[in-house]
């Protein structure tokens, strides 16, 4: 499993975690668990992170990965938002959030695909 941002990846596997997606990608399957609440959009990382942590936690990982391979269609799942790298205190993302979570709770590693594929 690796993330990426929706402009940053064309390739087989993607499976959006965003509230929205491209237009221009409208056949791409979601995965609504792993979205954000529309409410916590425009929150402050910490609040946003506190937030996002007890969703989080409410969902069973081993669920999650199982549910993100069946919608990657026989491909490795690629987690699509629309924040780009490079991260930083002022340029966060979910989706590493995700990729955290699923470290620590199953020691899977989820790295960041930079380039287009």
């Amino acid at each position: 499993m690796k993330t990426a941002s929706w402009s940053g990846y064309r390739g087989a596997g993607r499976v959006g975690i965003s509230i929205g997606h491209p237009r221009w990608l409208p056949d791409v399957p979601r995965y609504p668990p792993l979205m954000p609440r529309r409410s916590m959009l425009r929150l402050p990382y910490d609040r946003y992170l506190e937030l996002y942590t007890e969703q989080l936690a409410k969902l069973d990982p081993e669920r999650v990965v199982a549910d993100l391979t069946a919608l990657a269609a026989g491909h490795e799942p690629v987690l699509l938002c629309y924040e780009r790298p490079p991260f930083a205190p002022d340029n966060w993302c979910h989706r590493r959030m995700v990729a955290d979570w699923l470290e620590k709770r199953l020691g899977l590693v989820v790295p960041e695909l930079l380039a287009i594929e």
